[in-house]
């Protein structure tokens, strides 16, 4: 057969791409492939050097598709799905079909279909005419259903090659188009924005900041992971997200880490609407009296806790509930009688949650830094420096 074109992607490769995409290992792939996991590495090293961008890149749920990556992983999905398709309507096959086809095969098909014999398909691929028989030898092994008529004028298709005649146009159609889309989306920004969300603090930025990216930017891979800081310092680490928002630990107990302000909250008390710590006024020392939810040990808002009743000279009560995750948080307060130690800026204050309500009693020290972490001296690629600007633009308002 001609050599393809050199961005056409194989079946084999298609195969590794789509289950990959599902698998998210190169282990786990190779074993619903049943083939070595150096031969599912080589099909896609040899996809991503024909195409010239990686496909996939390591994340936090383990291997996923780059944006561009996405596009060939969508058109890999279709592909198959389509081969498998035509092969359970016009072939009568069992769904192997799909597992064990190789290109030149259906070309050959189509162009036995068009000429009307062997030794016109090898013309017209410009190869010989035993590599067409082979292909077509190949190809009937795996279909139950006879492809071409023997005719004194030549080869008459059968329903089943004018099935899979058509299919072949659909698929190389399909496989030409993969380089345009990815040349299209690749002149606008393109990449991944993971980011790491730190418990109570700056995630209705980071989801608006999304919602804009989404329309601007339709090929930009999105991730918010919620966890916790060494969670999502480790993943951090690792470059399986790209930066952390939230409370900041002035400075980064993580070497190699920057963190850079973005504006500040306060910490508040925070309680149901008809608590009875309303009815009269609330002290620092009183707090000792109460159950509180506030943050696990190690964590910023339960430091800062810590230390404020002991500089009273009241011994921190026993936590009462840990909850990671701000609306968790306050509905838990709204059902029971706890106090919450939460971190608000001005307008979320104002906009209280109904059926809370915020304890009288001013802290000291309560103004707390809210920004991003990221690994030092790295310049940020292009979508995460995008988002980053678009965040800073919506926060601006409330640096003071």
């Amino acid at each position: 057969m001609p050599d393809a074109p050199p961005d056409r992607l194989s079946a084999k490769q298609l195969r590794v791409i789509r289950a990959l995409a599902a698998a998210r290992g190169i282990s786990d792939t190779a074993g619903r492939l049943n083939m070595s996991q150096s031969a599912a590495s080589r099909a896609l090293s040899q996809a991503e050097a024909s195409l010239g961008v990686p496909l996939f890149q390591r994340g936090w749920s383990g291997t996923d598709p780059t944006p561009l990556g996405e596009i060939v992983v969508a058109a890999s999905q279709r592909i198959l799905d389509d081969l498998s398709a035509v092969e359970a309507a016009d072939l009568g096959g069992a769904g192997r079909l799909a597992g064990v086809i190789r290109w030149h095969q259906l070309e050959a098909v189509a162009a036995v279909t068009r000429s009307g014999s062997a030794s016109g398909a090898a013309q017209a691929l410009g190869i010989r005419q035993p590599a067409v028989s082979q292909a077509l030898r190949d190809l009937s092994a795996h279909v139950p259903l006879p492809l071409f008529d023997r005719r004194p004028a030549g080869l008459a298709p059968t329903p089943a090659a004018h099935a899979l005649a058509a299919l072949w146009d659909r698929i190389a159609a399909e496989l030409g188009a993969i380089p345009r889309l990815i040349d299209e989306a690749a002149r606008g920004v393109v990449g991944r924005v993971a980011v790491g969300m730190l418990p109570f603090s700056g995630q209705d930025d980071v989801l608006r900041t999304f919602g804009e990216l989404t329309r601007d930017h339709p090929h930009v891979r999105l991730v918010a992971v919620p966890g916790s800081y060494t969670a999502l310092s480790e993943a951090l680490q690792r470059r399986e997200i790209d930066l952390i928002i939230g409370i900041l630990r002035g400075p980064s107990p993580v070497a190699g880490f920057t963190e850079t302000p973005l504006y500040h909250e306060t910490f508040s008390i925070v309680a149901r609407h008809d608590h009875p710590c309303h009815d009269g006024p609330m002290t620092i020392e009183a707090m000792a009296r109460h159950r509180w939810l506030v943050g696990p040990h190690g964590t910023p808002p339960r430091r800062y806790f810590d230390r404020v009743l002991r500089r009273a000279g009241a011994p921190p009560p026993a936590q009462s509930c840990e909850i990671h995750g701000f609306a968790n948080a306050e509905q838990m307060l709204l059902e029971s009688d706890l106090l919450g130690l939460l971190c608000y800026g001005p307008a979320q204050m104002a906009g209280l949650r109904a059926g809370l309500r915020r304890v009288a009693l001013d802290l000291p020290g309560a103004r707390v830094p809210i920004g991003v972490t990221r690994p030092a001296g790295e310049a940020a690629p292009t979508a995460v420096a995008t988002f980053l600007s678009r965040l800073e633009k919506r926060v601006s308002p409330r640096v003071h």
